[in-house]
């Protein structure tokens, strides 16, 4: 993220998804959208508050990894590009068969 704007329009797009996130996955979600706020308010010339920052990115892994396999495994995509990593899942079809019987006749010749 290059700007302010384009860091503004990413803790949006997780609140947004938060509002939306499955009960499942909702405590996970939030501690990856916490994350990101806290992130954008933190200073780059305070050491202390880089550490913490970076203490909490690692406290926040395994609700990043959770947060990630769902999504794949859901949506077949990778949250951190949009991308779509597996072939879209297509609904399965059923295609009713009918049989025909052919009428068969017989002809009594006397």
């Amino acid at each position: 993220m290059g700007t302010g704007t384009d860091v503004t329009a990413m803790i949006d797009r997780y609140e947004r998804l938060l509002k939306r996130a499955p009960l499942s996955i909702e405590g996970d979600f939030a501690i990856l959208t916490g994350l990101l706020q806290d992130a954008s308010k933190v200073n780059p010339s305070d050491e202390e508050a880089l550490q913490a920052m970076a203490d909490a990115t690692y406290a926040a892994n395994q609700s990043a990894l959770n947060v990630r396999d769902w999504v794949k495994s859901t949506c077949a995509v990778d949250i951190s590009t949009g991308l779509n990593i597996d072939p879209p899942r297509l609904p399965t079809t059923t295609i009713a068969t009918t049989t025909t019987l052919a009428a068969t006749t017989s002809t009594v010749v006397p």
